[in-house]
């Protein structure tokens, strides 16, 4: 306790503490101390460890406990107790004992010997019964200080709602209207039912509570008080004058109504005392110019720590005036914050050094609580003798702001407020930590956007921040309670699922892929984007966040492999694919020079005449230690190294040579030849096409160029412009893969186009799946409608060719037709798929 300010010839508190204190040990459990509380009607009990007090316990906080649930039996003590308590002498007064308690708010005082042992404990109503109220008690009526408002309750509403009814409004207790008549549920009528372990999930009708004593609200206090104290009531209904009840009023109330007039005794007291004391007028003079000078709070009190000045920056922090706390110790600003311990060694190293500076939490008028830097110096006569405390400080409320938003950068990812890798880091560790002692299982995904630059490249890095931002939203969404999310960079993300089984990390995995797929709108343009996604899972792929952070990143590549848009568990083998990737990059350096690569061409076919129209340039790789390289596998590597350019103009090269020699063979067969989109966006793609037509002249009708629908998200207008020259000079042009990626009505319609090639995906369940089927028949209608032809690729079945002749397909390739062949083998192939025979067999069917 603090006790700067000492009374003389007062009462000790020891006079008025009750000595027959109930007492628990901290390891008893919460259900006997309930017992004991609603046996002896007692409105707490004091945790003792041997004959120390450590602890106390309330009605509202064994209250708080329960109406959770938890059962009572299985908590003890020390987990729900306040640990808060004010420790006071025998011999220190009343009044101190009364400014303290007001000062940190507390409701009890625990008296102690000089060796910490107990004596008793004083309640807040001991201390004001003790000042002699009765003279203002004649004076007023109970109306004057009963509450303006009441809790009235329905008796159809659970015990346990209405319990936190009374908890939530901070009430002692509540009235219940049944049937025309009143009833009274008390704190300690709700002790009582928990400590019997009563059902609490029934109406306060099925309960026995107690009929309201009522009163006429106009008589006095006085007569209240002898009402309270005869029969023992610590609650009274007021009537009013037609005999309805409109207020409560409890034995607390009328203490508290006399709390003013004892507080301000308590000034007048100190005010006194102060007026007493001798002051160095050449120090207080020297003091002001300080405190006028400063724009920090200043505050000088005398030797006992009453204050004499403060300066105007004191009153802006704290909210206290002047004169609200001239002759008051600097006190009232505690927030309750700091132990005992705390003042007493910080009076200890002022008294000792004369100084004393830290950090110190305290409370402003409004009950703010804020942080200050406190610096106190003590003021000597020439005599050597403390005469006055100076104290300095500044609030640190913007700084522990700055503080805190420095942690959070350093913690959190600014754009998406997802956590970083540090933290995602850290909150791996904790769950790898909880999975290996509860043997739970957990996933770790690594998520990359698939081709995310082209969407800052087409709309700008703001646009593409809000795309991010939405995404990171969705991806927040999909999580559970013990999940985290995090953004460590780019257009990458990780996720921590835990507790999954493989089942519902399956499901989770796929709504995660669907939900970051639904179309994004940017301006008016609407994007679909897709992710490539990593799995790894604990223990199975790694024991360590490192470990499980490099399988969901391998993991997360090797769906990039497969072609993006999917997912993919972490593996051995997945690994030791991963390990190959980097084989295959290197051989593929060497392998235009060593003439590894060739050129497959498949034909295409003209549901109308049966006759092949053209034919599609397949790029095809042999290498003598890797085998046969799918392109699927070193295209992408080919595209992140840049080997694509060079690659691409051999195939467009080798492709215009063939169709020259074909053309001088007597057959004029157009040939399709594959761009790669950050092939097409290479400055000097048009002229290098042609070039190449004038050196093996080449009619350019016998050529036609096909671009994914990526191509288009990246310079749409330079995009444009280019397919407008090459349409100039007659090239056709064509979309391959459509309804796959980017897929908008706005490029269709504007860019110059020849040609649209409706994806393999579509065309597999066209017989089974209506809605494909549907599909195909909007894209064929869309696209006729805007003047371009039709090709239907990876047709297989002769079900799938006969069904898209019935929706207007024009044009359709794949292994039905013929497999890609080498220039010298098609040759045979093109003679004997020449006739009418598809048109014939189809319409015999």
């Amino acid at each position: 306790m603090n006790t700067e300010v000492k009374f003389s010839h007062e009462r000790a508190v020891s006079r008025i503490c009750q000595t027959d204190v109930v007492c628990c040990s901290p390891e008893e459990s919460l259900d006997s101390a309930l017992k004991s509380m609603s046996h002896r009607r007692i409105g707490s009990v004091l945790v003792c460890n041997g004959n120390k007090p450590v602890g106390i316990l309330t009605r509202r906080q064994a209250m708080s406990c329960c109406v959770r649930g938890t059962d009572p039996a299985n908590v003890s003590l020390d987990e729900v107790m306040s640990g808060q308590l004010l420790l006071v002498k025998a011999d220190d007064s009343i009044d101190e004992v009364g400014v303290e308690m007001m000062t940190r708010r507390l409701q009890h005082a625990v008296v102690t010997d000089d060796n910490g042992g107990l004596l008793g404990i004083v309640s807040e109503s001991d201390i004001v019964n003790s000042q002699g109220i009765e003279h203002d008690l004649f004076l007023r009526s109970v109306v004057d200080i009963a509450p303006v408002r009441s809790l009235f309750l329905d008796d159809k509403l659970y015990m346990r709602d209405a319990i936190q009814r009374i908890r939530a409004e901070e009430k002692s207790a509540a009235v219940v209207r049944s049937g025309g008549r009143q009833y009274i549920i008390t704190e300690t009528d709700i002790i009582g039912l928990l400590a019997s372990g009563a059902a609490l999930d029934r109406p306060l009708c099925e309960f026995a509570l107690s009929e309201l004593v009522t009163i006429d609200e106009s008589i006095s206090l006085f007569i209240a008080r002898k009402i309270f104290r005869r029969h023992g009531f610590r609650h009274l209904g007021l009537t009013d004058t037609q005999g309805r009840v409109t207020r409560v009023l409890s034995y607390s109330d009328i203490l508290r109504s006399v709390e003013r007039d004892y507080v301000a005794r308590l000034r007048e007291l100190l005010a006194n005392r102060n007026h007493a004391l001798q002051q160095s007028q050449h120090n207080l003079r020297l003091i002001e110019r300080v405190i006028n000078a400063s724009m920090e709070g200043v505050v000088v009190t005398d030797s006992n720590g009453a204050i004499q000045s403060v300066n105007p920056a004191f009153s802006a922090i704290t909210g206290y005036e002047a004169h609200e706390v001239i002759g008051r110790n600097p006190n009232i600003l505690s927030s309750g914050r700091h132990d005992r311990q705390f003042y007493q060694d910080m009076w200890a190293k002022l008294k000792r050094d004369g100084e004393w500076q830290g950090e110190i939490w305290n409370r402003t008028r409004s009950g703010t609580v804020f942080p200050e830097w406190l610096s106190i110096t003590a003021i000597s006569d020439d005599k050597g003798q403390v005469t006055q405390y100076a104290a300095i400080f500044h609030d640190l409320t913007e700084t522990k702001r700055s503080e805190d938003k420095i942690r959070r950068m350093a913690q959190f990812d600014d754009l998406t407020r997802l956590a970083n890798r540090k933290l995602f880091s850290d909150r791996l560790g904790m769950a790898l930590h909880y999975a290996q002692e509860n043997t739970k299982r957990i996933a770790v995904l690594a998520v990359d956007l698939d081709m995310f630059k082209r969407v800052n490249d087409r709309f700008g890095h703001d646009a593409g921040d809000d795309v991010i931002r939405t995404l990171a939203k969705r991806i927040e969404g999909t999580l559970g309670s013990g999940d985290t999310a995090a953004r460590p960079a780019g257009d990458e993300f990780s996720l921590i699922l835990s507790d999954v089984s493989e089942e519902s990390l399956t499901c989770r995995v796929e709504h995660l892929a669907r939900v970051i797929s639904t179309p994004v709108l940017v301006g008016s343009s609407e994007l679909r984007i897709t992710a490539s996604i990593g799995v790894a899972i604990y223990p199975t792929d790694g024991e360590s966040v490192e470990e499980l952070l490099r399988a969901a990143d391998a993991a997360m590549h090797n769906s990039k492999d497969l072609g993006r848009n999917s997912w993919s568990y972490f593996s051995s083998e997945m690994h030791q694919r991963r390990q190959s990737r980097y084989l295959i990059g290197a051989h593929l350096q060497q392998a235009l020079p060593n003439s590894e690569m060739h050129l497959a061409y498949q034909p295409k076919l003209s549901l109308k005449t049966g006759e092949v129209v053209g034919v599609e340039a397949l790029l095809r790789w042999q290498n003598a230690e890797l085998g046969t390289v799918p392109p699927d596998q070193f295209v992408p590597l080919a595209e992140d190294s840049g080997l694509i350019h060079e690659i691409g103009d051999w195939v467009l090269e080798t492709a215009i040579g063939q169709a020259r020699r074909w053309q001088l063979a007597g057959r004029r067969l157009p040939v399709a030849v594959n761009l790669s989109a950050r092939q097409f966006q290479r400055e000097g793609l048009v002229a290098r096409v042609k070039q190449l037509l004038e050196k093996y002249t080449l009619d350019a009708a016998l050529l036609c160029v096909e671009l994914t629908e990526t191509c288009f998200l990246h310079s749409a207008e330079e995009t444009a412009q280019a397919l407008h020259e090459l349409r100039e000079c007659g090239v056709k042009v064509s979309i391959d893969d459509f309804g796959t990626g980017y897929s908008s009505l706005s490029y269709i319609r504007t860019m110059s186009l020849d040609q649209l090639k409706i994806d393999r995906s579509f065309v597999n369940n066209i017989n089974e799946a209506e809605r494909d089927r549907q599909l195909v028949s909007a894209m064929i209608a869309m696209s006729q409608a805007l003047g371009l032809n039709v090709v239907a690729e990876g047709v297989e079945t002769r079900e799938q060719l006969d069904m898209l002749r019935q929706l207007g397909c024009d044009e359709v390739q794949g292994y039905l037709i013929c497999r890609p062949k080498p220039a010298e083998e098609l040759d045979k192939v093109l003679s004997e798929l020449a006739g009418t025979h598809w048109i014939d067999a189809g319409e015999g069917q």
